[in-house]
């Protein structure tokens, strides 16, 4: 009796761990009380490293989460790490392209996993938890994935992967406009050697089976040298460089996607004989999703900034630059009432040249 049961705990655990659904992930525990003591007590990057033992970088962090475990137990720094690492535990599962539908139905991105992890506040914790108690951590560092495991979760490496996604992400955003190309792009070349690390290989790369990694695409300053005297011709070699780069990150990203074979019954008396299988996409991390979701976006109307107000926000169509009609209404009269006065402004300048 006890090795029937002990055989029948073992085949549940195998087959929540190998065959979960499709496109599952998981939370972080967190409860309210918990957001208020980071708020309190991390605040931004390595505000509460006076608070917090530091501890080398050869040093390995172990020790588990147990019940009633304190949070000043839960946080430690290394040096030359730019935020602490915690001590968090695994919570329930949740399907993320069901939160992507919801999404894309709402209008709004920030209910799907890339579309907050867009817009959290850079190295602002209490965001980084926000996030991971709604949509779970970027990679879980357990075998099982049963609730309550615990490990050690580097948010450097956390708000690292996030500076690399939300610069890729403004170039996209802001590709039409010249002004924000020049300007996203002089952003990323300041920080691109943060950004390098933050990932599987530096940015332009995509990975090989021969080489791990190649480098598919020099950057903006990697080709200082070469840069055309030309203005305009610059600026189109800038634009094109943005749809290029945007395509290895994606490669580059959605690496640890497996393509495996997943079964549905057809039946509604779930008969055996009524099983088919399918091919099915699945990721070993919430990073690669993040990715994922971010490629399928551009298939359709990606999201865009309100002109008025700043949410991130889906169009209704190609035309939509706010994110209600109210908004859009506001905007339009804005735009109408300033070329209105450059029109008049134009028209008074011509009148005075004229009359002298």
């Amino acid at each position: 009796m006890g090795r029937s049961s002990h055989l029948r705990t073992r085949r549940h655990d195998f087959l929540k761990f190998s065959t979960p659904p499709a496109e599952q992930w998981w939370r972080i525990q967190m409860e309210k009380e918990d957001l208020h003591w980071i708020q309190q007590n991390l605040g931004h990057g390595l505000d509460c490293q006076k608070r917090f033992r530091t501890i080398p970088r050869s040093v390995q962090l172990a020790g588990a989460l147990y019940q009633g475990c304190p949070w000043t137990k839960r946080v430690m720094l290394r040096e030359g790490d730019s935020a602490p690492w915690v001590l968090v535990s695994l919570g329930d599962a949740y399907d993320y392209h069901a939160a992507y539908s919801k999404a894309r139905e709402s209008r709004d991105p920030q209910l799907s996993p890339h579309g907050l992890f867009r817009n959290l506040q850079p190295s602002y914790h209490k965001h980084a938890f926000q996030f991971m108690q709604q949509f779970g951590p970027l990679f879980i560092e357990s075998q099982t994935r049963r609730r309550g495991d615990s490990w050690w979760l580097s948010l450097a490496d956390f708000w690292d992967r996030h500076a690399r996604f939300v610069a890729a992400a403004k170039l996209w955003e802001g590709r039409f406009d010249p002004n924000k190309v020049r300007e996203n792009w002089a952003s990323l070349e300041k920080d691109h050697e943060r950004l390098d690390r933050a990932g599987a290989a530096p940015l332009g790369y995509i990975p090989d089976l021969t080489y791990k990694y190649i480098h598919l695409h020099r950057m903006p300053w990697e080709l200082k040298d070469n840069q055309s005297p030309f203005p305009k011709t610059k600026a189109i070699l800038q634009e094109m460089l943005i749809y290029e780069l945007v395509q290895s990150e994606l490669i580059l990203h959605t690496q640890d996607c497996v393509l495996t074979w997943s079964a549905r019954n057809l039946s509604p008396s779930q008969r055996f004989d009524a099983t088919i299988f399918e091919p099915t996409r699945r990721f070993t991390s919430l990073w690669g999703v993040i990715w994922e979701l971010f490629g399928l976006d551009t298939r359709q109307y990606g999201w865009k900034l309100c002109q008025l107000c700043g949410k991130l926000f889906y169009p209704k169509d190609r035309r939509s630059v706010c994110c209600c009609t109210e908004h859009q209404s506001l905007w339009s009269k804005r735009v109408w009432a300033k070329e209105h006065r450059a029109a008049t402004s134009k028209k008074t300048k011509r009148g005075s040249a004229l009359s002298s």
